[in-house]
């Protein structure tokens, strides 16, 4: 009877012993939980909606079989876990391809920028060069024209004399200093070629032809400056005033006596040099004289 006891006591120790050894830690669905959130803040649910649709599903039948108690709830916790970690990489993934694409999309975008700039500077340069060509065209036959006429004024000598050519190249000198060299240089400097031309025809005795390139310097330099052709002169001094002496004195071989106070108006006259004038009233840098019943205006920088 005592070894009965024993025996069934012995069995009772070692079935209490296997139900313990058998007996599992309550089941935590948190990781699961946790996997699916984060790969639903990376975009899986729009990235990788297969993976994560399938992840969702598992963590809602852990769910169930936990609350019926069944022993498959925690393998059905364990699969939803794992699909949740692979629907975040696939996530990660298409983000990082997406990110690739938009690089490579703005990449190809700033390249055709450039190639559409290289285009237009080619064009660019290339109306350019067709500009400079049309230049040096209408250059070269402007100076045809030019040389013609120097040969057609050197045959048609005496018709013009070297007072009335010194006199139009004085003019021309002094409608010159008034332009401004620093922002009026190119036509400064077509103006002084101009002059350079009519001096050198001035000492072959081509008097026409230094004419000729002195009126084209005058009409240069009154089209460059602000104020009307007519009236070079500056708005201060464009009022009239008494002239400062009673009589001028011509300091250049023939001084041009003009119908108006500006360097275009039509001559009305010419005082050799020497000549005593009779002045009246002064307009800027022009003076109202009389000479031999004409009465006009005179530069006073051909007077003294």
């Amino acid at each position: 009877m005592r070894r009965r006891f024993f025996a069934w006591e012995g069995m009772a120790l070692i079935l209490t012993s296997c139900a313990t050894a058998q007996k599992r830690p309550p089941l935590d669905l948190a990781p699961a939980r946790a996997a699916l959130e984060a790969a639903r803040e990376a975009g899986a649910a729009e990235r990788a909606a297969d993976h994560f649709t399938r992840a969702k599903g598992q963590l809602e039948e852990a769910e169930r079989l936990l609350a019926t108690s069944s022993p498959e709830a925690r393998e059905a916790a364990i699969r939803a876990e794992w699909m949740a970690q692979v629907a975040l990489v696939q996530a990660k993934c298409a983000q990082v391809a997406q990110q690739a694409t938009e690089a490579q999309a703005a990449q190809a975008a700033r390249s055709g920028d450039f190639d559409r700039m290289a285009a237009r500077l080619r064009k660019s340069e290339e109306e350019q060069r067709r500009l400079e060509e049309r230049n040096a065209l209408q250059q070269r036959e402007l100076e045809v024209t030019e040389t013609e006429l120097i040969r057609t004024k050197a045959r048609l000598k005496g018709i013009e004399t070297r007072a009335e050519a010194s006199s139009a190249i004085a003019e021309a000198r002094i409608l010159l200093r008034r332009l401004d060299p620093k922002t009026r240089a190119p036509i400064v400097s077509r103006c002084q070629d101009s002059l350079t031309k009519a001096e050198q025809q001035l000492q072959e005795a081509n008097y026409g032809a230094a004419i000729f390139f002195a009126q084209k310097a005058q009409d240069l330099a009154v089209k460059a400056q602000d104020d009307p052709p007519r009236r070079p002169a500056t708005a201060g001094n464009d009022k009239e005033r008494p002239a400062d002496k009673k009589q001028y004195k011509v300091k250049v071989k023939k001084a041009n006596i003009r119908k108006g106070p500006g360097p275009t108006d039509a001559v009305v006259g010419q005082a050799p040099e020497g000549t005593v004038l009779e002045a009246t009233v002064i307009r800027g840098e022009w003076v109202k004289v009389t000479h031999a019943a004409v009465t006009g205006w005179v530069n006073l920088k051909l007077l003294e």
